[in-house]
């Protein structure tokens, strides 16, 4: 029996909250996760607030493999996630000086003070560095923190995506033009008859020639094909 790695995510941004940001970050590891056989398990959006990180790190940090935190990493006075962080973990906050020296290096006359908040870091943490990006993902602990900004949390994600690998997930879609009300005991007998596996149901409104597709995931291949193979054949599909 393959052991489950499993994640957390949490987005903390206040323009998260009131809609000013579209948190797409979130979308963004969970398609890289399954791609790395890594179930995302849950999923956070907090507001700028150090109470609000450390309760939601003390509540997912001893529970899932992984936790991967998004935004509240810049100059500014509300880029709190380091401190908040390093609360939650009852360590101090330090100014590491291979990001200070990179910051003076990069701004050279232009370094306001302000911009070496982002040297801080939480004390312990270790600096993963992606090409050709200035800053570095932290971690600390198993806890990984990214930029809030879509274009380098991604950059940064993919930069250090294959320390993550597990043990891959397979899955079967079965295309099924009956409408899901008369499809759930087919389905609940699917579970019975092959425990080890996950089956979603997902109807479809968009006229694609199918009423629902049903999905087939689990980490033991045989099981996943025994059960797609058993699923055409009662459902009908393809």
């Amino acid at each position: 029996m393959v052991q489950e790695v499993t994640a957390a995510y949490i987005g903390i941004g206040d323009e998260l909250l009131s809609g000013s940001t579209r948190d797409t970050n979130f979308f963004c590891l969970a398609r890289t996760l399954k791609e790395l056989g890594i179930r995302l398990a849950r999923g956070a959006v907090i507001p700028d607030d150090l109470d609000a990180i450390r309760e939601t790190l003390d509540l997912y940090r001893k529970r899932y493999t992984y936790v991967f935190i998004s935004g509240g990493l810049g100059p500014t006075h509300d880029d709190i996630t380091v401190l908040g962080v390093a609360r939650a973990l009852g360590v101090r906050v330090v100014r590491n000086p291979v990001l200070e020296s990179k910051l003076r290096e990069y701004f050279g006359d232009r370094l306001e003070a302000s911009s070496l908040k982002m040297a801080e870091v939480p004390e312990g943490a270790v600096l993963h560095f992606c090409d050709q990006l200035l800053i570095p993902v932290l971690s600390v602990e198993n806890i990984y923190l990214f930029p809030g900004i879509p274009e380098l949390f991604e950059k940064k994600l993919e930069s250090i995506r294959e320390r993550f690998r597990s043990a891959p997930f397979y899955t079967a879609e079965i295309l099924c033009d009956r409408f899901e009300s008369e499809i759930v005991d087919m389905l609940l007998d699917a579970l019975k008859r092959f425990p080890s596996i996950k089956i979603g149901s997902y109807p479809q409104w968009k006229g694609e020639g199918y009423q629902v597709k049903i999905v087939v995931e689990g980490r033991e291949q045989e099981a996943v094909e025994r059960a797609g193979a058993h699923l055409r054949s009662t459902l009908g599909g393809g």
